[in-house]
Parts: C-alpha cells; sequence; structure tokens
C-alpha cells in the first residue's frame, strides 16, 4: 500500500472511533475537501485545516460512524493518489436513526499529509429513510 492509502485507512479508524484532532492531523494546512455533489446551500468545498475542523465539528457533535464495510482502495497511475469506495453506517445521537451510506472518494498526498480530499457522495440519501440493511 502507499503512503496515501495508509493516511486514508488511519483517517478512517479515526472516524470510527470518533477522533477529530486525529482525524484533522492527518491533513496538510491548506487542504482542499471537496463534495462534487453538494446540494444548494451546503459547500462545495472547504480550504484549509481549520475551516474543515469548523466545518466537521458540528457532524461530529451531532452523529457517529458506527460501522465500515466494503472498503476497496485503488492505486492510480497518478503518484500520491488513490481511489476509494465503501460503506459506512451513521448513527445520529439526537434520534438514533441509522443510516448506510456508500462513498466514492478520491485522496491525494504529499509530505505525509493529505491535501485533496474529494468525496463523491450522495447527499440526498441523508433524507431517505433509515435502513442499514441497504445502503444508499
Amino acid at each position: 500500500m502507499s503512503k496515501t492509502a495508509d493516511l486514508f485507512r488511519a483517517g478512517l479508524k479515526c472516524l470510527t472511533v470518533g477522533d477529530l484532532a486525529g482525524y484533522l492531523d492527518l491533513f496538510s494546512e491548506d487542504v482542499d475537501y471537496e463534495f462534487p455533489f453538494a446540494p444548494a446551500g451546503r459547500p462545495g468545498r472547504v480550504s484549509g485545516r481549520e475551516n474543515l475542523r469548523k466545518y466537521l465539528e458540528p457532524i461530529f457533535a451531532r452523529a457517529v460512524y458506527e460501522d465500515l464495510s466494503h472498503l476497496t482502495v485503488y492505486e492510480t497511475y497518478v503518484d500520491g493518489t488513490i481511489a476509494a469506495e465503501m460503506t459506512m453506517v451513521l448513527r445520529f445521537l439526537e434520534n438514533d436513526r441509522v443510516l448506510s451510506l456508500r462513498y466514492i472518494v478520491v485522496v491525494h498526498s504529499a509530505d505525509g499529509r493529505i491535501d485533496s480530499y474529494r468525496d463523491y457522495w450522495n447527499p440526498l440519501a441523508m433524507s431517505a429513510p433509515a435502513d442499514p440493511a441497504k445502503p444508499v
């Protein structure tokens, strides 16, 4: 596995134990975290580690990542770049609603930190009925 794949897997581990500080530590100061399918009113890009912290803190306060499955990491021909697909189970703390969400991400790292993260997930899935057995 490449250094980028190792950083990505370490990030997933941080997510599943609720370690926001550890997760953020994997990113460069000037990271670009993109959401190509962001719905209207939501950011399509968060630039910089501090802005990423501000973006993620409310999510970590509302929800926990309970499970990760179907993880496949693909090395690419572009140096420092991987693509990955996975399913994550998310539980909302205020009502115990559970969602199983599928993700595809493209991650690049340089100098031992992730500097680009493109998160291709379906934000419309957040309004889907809860059924952890069926990923959306």
